[in-house]
């Protein structure tokens, strides 16, 4: 399936796209730091999903030690237009080599082409250098090798400043979550979608805190604690488990094209799968919320 700008939306809640995150393919990452519980048999499936569903793409960074190869190996020439990857350019970088790292992640990727490119740091966006990152980036698509650029952000404001000032980039990655809320009724990402861009929501879990008891929360976010538990008592109270709701939530942002998940084994993504085909059963996500320390991961991921 070759996309040349946007995922098609249409006013179904069971228009989005899912990508499954990568980043714990081939290290510890999230709740408790646990490896990812993925075998090489339990990965063909997940790749073979990836192929047939037209539903599911993959979601992967140049950073993301060794998962790239990884894909490559096990994914085979079969999941062209099918993946986004992240890149990490310097101030240093030119046209040329930005177009070298491309080539390089299609190289690790075993692919021809690549639903996306984006740059993992949209600090990027403020270096002498980007106009020729830019460039590059364009030239990609120019080649047939990319089909669409952007940046991955953690801030509106970087979002929307990237777009107006770079019409040449079409898709974008934002966190987003139930007790986040800062962007669900976001009127200028709701006229950037409407523009035929791709705004796509991550930390739809909160890297898994959402998803677990309170004593597997990790120690950095204790301090909200009781927003942890006035979200399980939600979910008790509509009858929904914390997946569904977190889902729900997701698939009720209107500005959204897709939603990116990470899943722990080939079971879990077949239970994230279940909950995310279903119908959204709720519509009233009247919760407290984060603090707005909390809500960005970039605090606290990493401790």
């Amino acid at each position: 399936m070759t996309f040349n700008s946007s995922i098609e939306k249409n006013s179904s809640d069971q228009s989005k796209f899912l990508f499954v995150g990568t980043a714990n393919l081939n290290k510890e990452y999230g709740v408790g730091k646990r490896s990812s519980a993925f075998d090489k048999n339990d990965l063909a499936k997940l790749f073979f999903e990836v192929e047939t569903n037209r539903n599911v793409f993959l979601d992967t960074a140049q950073s993301y030690n060794g998962v790239e190869n990884l894909i490559g190996e096990i994914g085979g020439k079969k999941l062209d237009n099918k993946i986004i990857t992240k890149i990490s350019p310097t101030e240093f970088d030119t046209t040329k080599s930005i177009i070298n790292l491309v080539k390089k992640s299609l190289t690790n990727l075993n692919q021809n082409s690549l639903f996306g490119i984006l740059l993992h740091d949209a600090s990027i966006l403020h270096s002498p250098n980007i106009n020729d990152l830019i460039q590059g980036l364009e030239l990609c698509i120019q080649s047939g090798i990319v089909n669409n650029i952007g940046i991955s952000g953690y801030e509106s404001t970087q979002i929307l400043s990237a777009a107006k000032k770079f019409s040449q980039l079409t898709t974008f990655q934002i966190n987003e979550n139930i007790v986040d809320q800062r962007n669900f009724n976001n009127e200028d990402f709701d006229a950037l979608s409407n523009s035929n861009k791709n705004l796509f929501v991550r930390s739809v879990f909160l890297q898994g805190n959402l998803l677990v008891s309170d004593s597997e929360i990790i120690e950095s976010l204790t301090p909200e604690r009781k927003i942890f538990t006035s979200f399980k008592d939600f979910c008790e109270r509509n009858n929904s488990s914390p997946i569904k709701v977190c889902l729900d939530y997701a698939k009720s942002i209107t500005w959204s094209n897709g939603i990116i998940v990470g899943v722990n084994s080939f079971d879990n993504y077949l239970e994230i799968m279940e909950n995310f085909s279903t119908p959204i059963k709720i519509s009233n996500f009247s919760i407290k919320t984060l603090r707005s320390f909390y809500s960005d991961p970039r605090n606290w991921i990493d401790s």
